[in-house]
């Protein structure tokens, strides 16, 4: 299995993702990965992208999961 992202959120969070071809990438918080987990709808900050680097932005506490679907290999940094 592969390990998926996260940072714990004291009120904002961002990341940075540098990809090497076009992919949905998307910042979840627990709640919403538990629902992605299990194939339901959930909310998220982010989108499809075709750029890089992919800069996102999160108001909120708590911990927030990033999911990068297709795309090949990607780098991060939160911040």
């Amino acid at each position: 299995m592969t390990r998926i992202p996260y940072a714990d959120s004291a009120g904002q969070l961002g990341v940075v993702v540098e990809l090497q071809h076009a992919a949905d990438v998307f910042l979840v918080d627990q709640n919403n990965f538990r629902k992605y987990q299990s194939g339901q709808r959930f909310e998220y900050y982010g989108g499809h992208y075709n750029k890089t680097p992919v800069k996102i932005n999160v108001k909120g506490m708590g911990r927030y999961f990033l999911i990068v679907r297709g795309g090949g290999r990607y780098r991060y940094e939160f911040f």
